[in-house]
């Protein structure tokens, strides 16, 4: 090519490439340094507060360019708009209108300027929630444009903004979930997971709009009452709005309800007289046939065959009414199908004749009877011969549904007739001549005595089985229901299995009467008596609920209740061999149970039952403990919303419980974790405390149950279930707690707020008399708390250390001693895992007395013997002692006491702290050089008894002994342990008040 031309074009070329990167370079910089979302966010949330009557939050504003190439686009990020149409403040869910997790818009503000025209190319939102309220006013909160405040006087010389076009290139909803709640007309919908793509012009004369819409589920409510669920719907259409007439009209509309494809045409108009939508919208089935309507048979349950079909098939109806403030449209459905046949290739049977004739009418307003009506249904081919009608009337208040059919059904054929996908399964035998008339109400009520049913059903190795969902109905039985103004059947049943993914349940040999009065008096519930006998059922309730019961009689009868005779009250009366119950992770089984229960229903599924449960043999398994309770032969009543046992006698493991009394709100603790409440006398011959706390701690592990503690690990902290609360009378002969065996436990307990109360409790044990106050709480397995008053008399000093361990660190003098004491001691503590006391939280006020006291050999001992010059220097024994002590902010202090050793008489106090440092002080009152006193200074580490300092020094208790003073120390003593026991009980005040600082 010659020189001459290439060169422009290379210039050309280098201009416009050095164009296209300035271009590229200005964008980048205006998009990232100049429009940055830091920069925008607050100027388009301040424009949009000021032109909508509704706040605008956003997290971020961003200008977008390449990923919206060629065009400049806004990206909103998570974003909420909440309405200030019906409340400027105080603003409540129904307000909040919109929510979205993505939003990008792209204009062109170019045509607007140069054409008075508005052009979206695209708005797009991702994730979004729709609120749609209207008020019992008919105050919407979408009415969000803002009024126009700025009035003046003269507007005559003013135009108004003229917008000659307004075109939407695209609008994409996906994911958007829209809930559209009028109170006004009483109407609730809901539609889920929707996606949606709209095209729009929108012009002076007349405006277009091209709609894809589809969604997973739609949930309709009209006045209270659930119409329709489980919807899942697709909707093409193009739209025509003329604004002359104020007319929509829609065409090449498909409607597409759970795969059952509608044409929709019609207009909708404005009515401004009634200030309403004036709807006329007419509906069909597309392409209606035989083989259209045959296709709508899940492919789940049939496959897509070839099918030769004959016959017209008619599905039409209306919309067509008013809908604006308090009015809705009226809905009519009429279904015809006359002289259809059809037959799939390659199957042996097909539809000899399908004839049917359908009409329904639907006014939400209630103005007009609403109904549905199937005037005739007949099926005729494989064996099998269908005749059918039914018809409800008063559909929107208390339905009046009737039923006929005469019916031979042979299952096996018809399976032939039928391309039944792999897993689905058709058999047996079905004949019914059945008449059937009744109210929705009678049945909603219980009132089955009410129902009107004549004629008889047989059921002979019936079978229904889908594998692929889990489905399957076997059936052999025959029931035969006699009279009109009354109800009265015979059934006889020799097997029935029904197994899903929600229900499995099996009958087997089940034979029953049942009768009922004339019902004439509408006001109160009709007499009916069940008689049955039942060899076995079996049934299960997802993972919830269980039950099994084998050889059975029961006699079940429904009469009116004594508060409302318009109520059902139940009565029960049954007797099994063996009765099982699974209630959750809680199992219950029986022997040779029986069963006389009356339950009278109060209100809306509150029932209020009374009777006797008796059985021979009782076992109970919960979760939350890993040994089961067996109870004996006994008898449980019923009433009140509580239980009430006499002699119940149980066994848990090694122990063994007699209860009397009343269990409180045992229903609703199982399946509403609510209080469970228990007044009970409780007697035992023998009570292991170690098996049951070892049950407390390891619910999953029976075999750290069975192990016996006290010869391996120590104890664990147990936490007290939440929802209980005791109050328990206790005669217990043998109780045992890690290595101590007590005796005659009398007294009182109380189980609340995760803590258990004993109250005064008095008992036998390491060989000493006891007397006990205590309470123990724990919310968490690493940590507890306990707080106790204990009186032991004449106990043995050794014997005392190892019920309390935590003793022998506090007061490290009791290792020297031996003998009988009393022992007095106030305490609240916190506990460690292992049940053991955190010494720096210990506050305790503690009395020590004895007679006769032994000071053993030790190093100590011989040292100060050797220093005083004792006759004895092995072995002394003192006259008496009385020694307060107390325990507060991690300090022991040993008030001044007076003891007599050999030849002296002396007065002995002191303090130790947390480090296990101790400085006492032994004044010497009397000893062999009168009128001389001195004082001996013992100072050391209770860790380290035998390496002590002892040094001579002065007396410092020559005063401290007198009557006066010890008296003064007495009462200090008890002051601070009163204060204590108070502290340590209000843990057990009903609402947790006031509970001191350690128990929470």
């Amino acid at each position: 090519m010659n020189r001459k031309i290439l060169k422009p074009i290379k210039i050309s070329a280098i201009a416009v490439g050095a164009l296209i990167v300035v271009f590229l370079a200005v964008v980048t910089i205006a998009v990232n340094f100049v429009f940055t979302p830091s920069r925008l966010t607050p100027v388009v949330l301040r424009v949009a507060n000021q032109s909508m009557s509704a706040r605008l939050d956003m997290e971020s504003v961003e200008l977008t360019f390449f990923s919206t190439f060629p065009r400049f686009g806004l990206k909103l990020t998570d974003g909420s708009l909440v309405s200030k149409a019906i409340r400027d403040t105080l603003w409540e869910r129904t307000d909040s209108l919109v929510s979205f997790k993505k939003c990008v818009v792209v204009i062109n503000p170019i045509d607007y300027l140069k054409d008075k025209k508005i052009s979206l190319y695209y708005l797009g939102l991702e994730d979004a929630s729709v609120y749609a309220f209207k008020n019992k006013e008919g105050v919407a909160n979408w009415d969000i444009v803002a009024a126009d405040t700025t009035a003046v006087e003269d507007t005559a010389g003013q135009e108004r903004p003229d917008i000659s076009e307004i075109n939407i290139n695209r609008v994409a909803f996906k994911r958007a979930n829209v809930v559209f709640d009028d109170r006004d007309t009483r109407l609730y919908a809901r539609v889920t997971d929707a996606d949606l793509n709209l095209k729009a012009s929108l012009r002076k004369g007349h405006s277009d709009l091209a709609l894809d819409f589809k969604n997973r589920n739609i949930i309709f409510w009209q006045d209270g009452r659930l119409l329709l669920r489980r919807m899942a719907t697709e909707l093409k259409t193009n739209l025509d709005l003329n604004r002359q007439t104020r007319t929509l009209t829609l065409k090449d509309t498909r409607l597409s309800v759970n795969g059952v494809a509608l044409d929709v045409d019609g207009t909708i108009r404005r009515d401004t007289v009634n200030h309403a939508a004036a709807v006329d919208l007419t509906y069909g089935l597309h392409a209606p046939s035989l083989e259209t309507v045959l296709r709508m048979i899940p492919r789940s349950i049939m496959k897509d065959t070839k099918v030769a079909a004959k016959g017209e098939v008619k599905v039409a109806g209306t919309l067509k009414g008013l809908y604006g403030k308090q009015q809705m449209p009226e809905i009519t459905l009429k279904v015809q199908v006359n002289d259809a046949s059809a037959k799939y290739e390659g199957l042996p049977y097909g539809i000899d004749l399908l004839s049917a004739d359908f009409a329904g009418f639907i006014d939400l307003m209630k103005k007009k009877p609403s109904y549905a009506d199937l005037k005739i249904f007949r099926f005729q081919g494989a064996h099998t011969d269908i005749l059918a009608d039914a018809k409800i009337e008063d559909l929107l208040g208390d339905p009046d549904i009737t039923f006929n059919t005469k019916s031979s059904i042979d299952l096996t054929s018809l399976s032939q007739a039928f391309p039944l996908q792999p897993g689905v399964t058709l058999g047996g035998k079905v004949d019914a001549d059945l008449n059937l008339r009744c109210r929705l109400s009678a049945l909603q009520k219980q009132d089955l005595g009410r129902l009107k049913l004549k004629g008889k059903l047989d059921m002979k190795q019936m079978v229904l089985k889908d594998t692929t969902h889990n489905f399957s109905f076997t059936g052999d039985a025959s029931l035969a229901f006699i009279g009109n103004e009354v109800l009265g059947a015979k059934m006889e049943i020799n097997k029935i299995a029904l197994t899903s993914n929600q229900i499995n349940s099996k009958i087997d040999k089940l034979t029953a009467r049942i009768k009922s009065t004339n019902p004439q008096d509408t006001t109160r519930i009709v007499d009916m008596e069940c008689k049955l006998e039942l060899e076995q059922l079996k049934g299960e309730m997802t993972d919830s609920l269980g039950v099994f019961c084998r050889k059975t009689n029961a006699t079940i009868r429904i009469q009116p209740g004594k508060v409302n005779p318009a109520m059902p009250k139940v009565a029960l009366s049954m007797k099994a061999d063996t009765l099982f119950c699974r209630m959750g992770a809680m199992r219950m089984g029986m022997d040779k149970g029986g069963f006389a229960i009356t339950a009278e229903k109060v209100r809306d599924s509150v029932w209020d039952p009374k009777g006797i449960i008796g059985f021979n043999r009782l076992r109970v398994k919960t979760p939350e403990f890993a040994l089961p309770i067996i109870f004996r032969k006994t008898q449980v009543t019923v009433g009140n919303r509580s239980i009430k046992l006499k002699n119940a006698t149980m066994r848990i493991g090694r122990s063994n419980l007699t209860a009397s009394g009343a269990v409180y709100n045992l229903y609703e603790a199982m399946k509403k974790h609510t209080l469970l409440r228990a007044n009970l006398s409780i007697n035992s011959r023998n009570l292991d405390c170690n098996q049951l706390i070892n049950s407390l701690n390891f619910p999953e592990d029976s075999l750290a149950v069975e192990t016996d503690t006290t010869d391996t690990a120590p104890l664990e902290l147990f936490v007290i279930p939440k929802n209980i609360d005791f109050e328990l009378q206790t005669n217990l002969k043998r109780v045992k707690y890690g290595k101590m065996v007590f005796e005659n436990v009398h007294g009182a307990v109380d189980v609340r707020n995760q803590a258990v109360h004993l109250k005064k409790l008095t008992m036998r044990g390491l060989d000493a008399d006891i007397d006990a106050t205590l309470v123990y709480r724990a919310r968490r397995k690493s940590r507890g708390y306990a707080g106790f008053d204990f009186k032991l008399h004449k106990i043995n000093i050794g014997k005392l250390v190892d019920f309390i361990p935590s003793l022998d660190t506090i007061v490290p003098m009791l290792r020297s001693f031996q003998g009988m004491v009393n022992f007095e001691a106030a305490a609240e503590t916190s506990l460690d895992s292992n049940l053991n006391v955190r010494i720096p939280t210990l506050r305790s006020a503690v009395h020590i007395k004895g007679d006769s006291l032994v000071l053993m050999d030790g190093e100590t001992f011989a040292e100060i013997s050797k220093m005083l010059r004792f006759k004895n220097k092995e072995r002394n024994v003192f006259d008496s002692i009385s020694v307060n002590l107390t325990v507060d902010d991690g300090k022991v202090t040993v008030y001044p006491f007076l003891l007599q050793i050999d030849r002296y008489q002396a007065a002995v106090g002191g303090t130790q702290g947390l480090d296990m440092n101790f400085d006492y002080h032994i004044s010497i009152l009397k000893w062999p050089i009168p009128l001389l006193k001195i004082g001996v200074n013992v100072t050391g580490n209770a860790a380290d008894l035998d390496h002590v300092k002892i040094k001579l020094g002065k007396a410092k208790y020559k005063d401290a002994v007198t009557p006066v003073e010890i008296r003064r120390i007495d009462s200090t003593r008890i002051n601070m342990g009163e204060r204590i026991v108070n502290d340590f009980q209000k843990v057990m005040i009903r609402g947790n008040r006031k509970m001191p600082a350690l128990a929470e």
